[in-house]
């Protein structure tokens, strides 16, 4: 009852005695032309005080840099309305505007008791919902729990395709080529005369008397003995055809890459040499992304022969 009846003035002495150390600078409506400050006053002496907090709080929206208003806010909020944290904020406002030394002392001591004050209140607040909160908690660690377990999942999923998809590694610098199937040998056929030997019966293997020949009439001399020609061979093997050789560019052509061919290949198509595959490859680095690996349908350029 005693703090109801002094407070007013203690709020008027607040307002005298800190507007001698309030500064002009960033400072606007001054209090004396503050319709809001009058509000405000007239509350307190109701007793209003949450009202006349609000019209503190509208004064100092004019005129943020008052000093004796934020004091005497920030006294309102500590005594009267238990607000503690919007003290400490007036309280800290009025010590920004660097007040008197002996002020900013008094206003740090009273930062402090509403520090302390609000600690107290927090401590004794009840937690509403502790088990829901521990239950909550006890969720949360279950579902991190099965989280990482999927994680860990994943992990290994992808570890194994990528061990199934990707190819066995070859030495650097050999081009690899498409394996053909290998196909069982043939069984070796026996040559045409064998076999038309071994068709002959032993009795057809006696010798045979050769035939008398008749006596040749005598050649008169001074004649010319005619010699024939010699019979044709029945059994001459007719040459191989010739193997067309590569054709070696003698200027820059251009190749599209189809399925199964490899630097090698192409190299032997156009060189005829496998070993000529690094001149075209060092023409078409930027398109051939992997050596030992050529996508279908990249365009290829194949230098002269002469640029090797």
């Amino acid at each position: 009852m005693f703090m109801r009846r002094i407070f007013p003035a203690v709020i008027a002495a607040a307002l005298a005695l800190a507007g001698c150390d309030q500064p002009t600078e960033n400072a606007g409506i001054s209090d004396d032309r503050n319709p809001w400050l009058k509000k405000a006053e007239i509350e307190v002496q109701r007793r209003n005080y949450a009202g006349a907090a609000e019209f503190y709080e509208k004064a100092l929206q004019l005129n943020p840099a008052s000093m004796p208003m934020h004091w005497a806010v920030a006294m309102l909020y500590e005594q009267h309305l238990r607000d503690y944290s919007s003290a400490i904020f007036h309280y800290q406002r009025f010590v920004a505007q660097k007040p008197e030394p002996a002020r900013v002392k008094m206003a740090n001591e009273f930062i402090e008791r509403a520090k302390y004050s609000l600690a107290a209140g927090l401590a004794h607040t009840p937690v509403e919902g502790a088990s829901e909160y521990q239950q909550l908690q006890q969720q949360n660690k279950v579902l991190q729990e099965q989280v990482e377990q999927m994680r860990q999942s994943l992990k290994a999923a992808e570890m194994r395709l990528t061990n199934l998809t990707q190819p066995p590694a070859m030495p650097p610098g050999e081009p690899t080529e498409p394996v053909a199937p290998t196909r069982p040998a043939a069984p070796a056929r026996a040559p045409a005369a064998a076999q038309q030997q071994a068709a002959v019966s032993p009795a057809a293997l006696a010798p045979v008397p050769a035939p008398v020949a008749p006596h040749a009439p005598p050649v008169p001399q001074n004649t010319a003995v005619v010699t024939p020609p010699p019979a044709p061979a029945t059994n001459v093997v007719p040459p191989a055809p010739a193997v067309p050789k590569p054709v070696h560019p003698t200027k820059t052509r251009c190749h599209t890459v189809k399925r199964g061919e490899t630097l090698a290949g192409i190299a032997e198509k156009f060189y005829g040499d496998r070993n000529a595959w690094m001149v075209i490859y060092k023409a078409n680095k930027s398109a051939i992304p992997n050596k030992d690996r050529l996508l279908v349908g990249t365009v290829l350029t194949i230098p002269p022969r002469g640029s090797r």
